[in-house]
């Protein structure tokens, strides 16, 4: 490939508050910026190091002190995060707990990058998160619920205190039903679509593509991968999730943000080293942790776009099948091309209707299989609740995603015990 080099100036904080059932309080500040330096000439050379903030900064990026902007403040007002918890610990002291956990985050970062294009841009985000575990007296299982924003700690604390009393209420009414069969599964809009992040967004990082190990080649691109009722973007002007990074870790742009068009594949997620390998016409998705890690083709977001139907239609059409509403973490073997996802809340489609709530289950199948078993895809898009986590090669990442509600013709279900 070309020669290539990159600088990278990075300020991070992290602010943690948690509480708990026993009086226990713990709060912790972290700060850290440092630098990395990346660069291609018939071999990658990468270094990192941790700095102060001025002069150390400015020099390592060809700045004048004066030209690095302010000090970050404080990433959120440790009052108002005081205030969320006590409100939402009057709501968990309501119910017959055996024990709960509040824990509040707030995460900001700002990045400064000289490409290799020799141009100075800016990359921020932000992160506010609040979730409570908590365990109903006499039960193993932990529930949980949470919600997170990239806007500040105004949290829906009422929304949050329904959803408490929801899961418990749904945990003491459970239906006891056998399942370890194939059945359909109807996705509810919003989280649902972390499966298609999944199963499908991890299949289109590039370097996959290169190492052989995805499904999909180059020669794919133009052609149906999925049924035509499926677009899928990687970018959305309207969500505030990401609205401040509007380039990746490299300093790069994509020009477009649409990733599948009416079941057709029209880009890979790229970094520039995959581009090159490939002879891919964009870039514009390498993702990094923090400083002292290497960049990869990540996923920022994934998001469903709406179909025609309405989402009472599409359980209707279901004589027996899972309504899965709440989901835990998921892998995928690209080698094996199965994947797993644990769904934390879910109920019973009974002749068209949703009936008993279910305790924990597991959905599983091969992936060439559900790519080409959605059977039907509503009207409803919606965000997901800010918490969507993806683990890649020992990097953790906030990640995006949306959908209608859209029904998968069938899936592998069965029981599980625990959280």
């Amino acid at each position: 490939m070309d020669k290539f080099k990159v600088q990278l100036y990075e300020e991070s904080q992290d602010m943690q508050l948690a509480m708990d059932s026993r009086g226990g309080r713990e709060f912790s500040l972290h700060k850290r910026s440092g630098i990395q330096w990346r660069s291609f000439a018939g071999g990658w050379k990468s270094r990192s190091l941790e700095t102060g903030y001025g002069e150390e900064a400015a020099a390592a990026l060809s700045l004048k002190s004066r030209g690095l902007p302010d000090p970050l403040p404080l990433p959120a007002d440790a009052g108002e995060i005081l205030a969320a918890g006590a409100f939402l610990a009057r709501c968990l002291q309501r119910h017959d707990l055996q024990e709960w956990k509040l824990q509040f985050r707030a995460h900001c970062c700002r990045r400064l990058i000289r490409n290799t294009h020799r141009q100075l841009v800016r990359n921020v985000f932000r992160h506010f998160s609040v979730s409570a575990a908590f365990k109903a007296r006499g039960q193993a299982e932990e529930l949980r619920v949470g919600e997170g924003n990239g806007e500040g700690t105004k949290f829906n604390l009422d929304g949050l205190g329904r959803r408490i009393a929801e899961a418990l209420e749904e945990q003491k009414n459970r239906g006891r039903v056998a399942l370890d069969c194939q059945v359909p599964v109807v996705l509810q809009a919003g989280e649902g679509a972390i499966l298609f992040h999944e199963v499908l967004g991890h299949a289109l990082e590039a370097d996959y593509v290169c190492r052989g190990s995805s499904p999909f080649t180059p020669a794919d691109l133009g052609r149906a991968i999925v049924p035509e009722s499926i677009t899928i973007l990687g970018r959305d002007p309207r969500d505030p999730f990401f609205r401040e990074a509007a380039v990746d870790d490299e300093g790069e742009t994509c020009p477009s943000p649409v990733l599948v068009e009416r079941g057709v594949l029209r880009r890979f997620i790229s970094d520039t080293a995959c581009q090159k390998i490939l002879r891919l016409k964009d870039r514009g998705h390498a993702r990094l942790e923090d400083f002292r890690r290497i960049p990869q083709p990540r996923m920022f977001a994934t998001y469903v776009q709406p179909g025609p139907l309405p989402a009472a239609e599409i359980v209707a059409s279901t004589p027996r099948g899972i309504f899965a509403r709440d989901f835990g973490e998921g892998g995928l073997d690209l080698r094996s091309d199965s994947f797993y996802f644990r769904i934390r809340r879910s109920s019973l489609i009974e002749k068209g209707r949703l009936t008993a709530p279910l305790g924990p289950l597991v959905v599983r199948g091969r992936l060439r299989d559900i790519l080409h078993d959605i059977v039907m895809v509503g009207d409803d898009f919606r965000y997901d609740r800010g918490l969507s986590y993806c683990q890649k090669n020992g990097q953790v990442l906030p990640v995006r995603v949306g959908q209608p509600t859209v029904k998968i013709g069938k899936l592998w279900v069965s029981e599980r015990h625990g959280s």
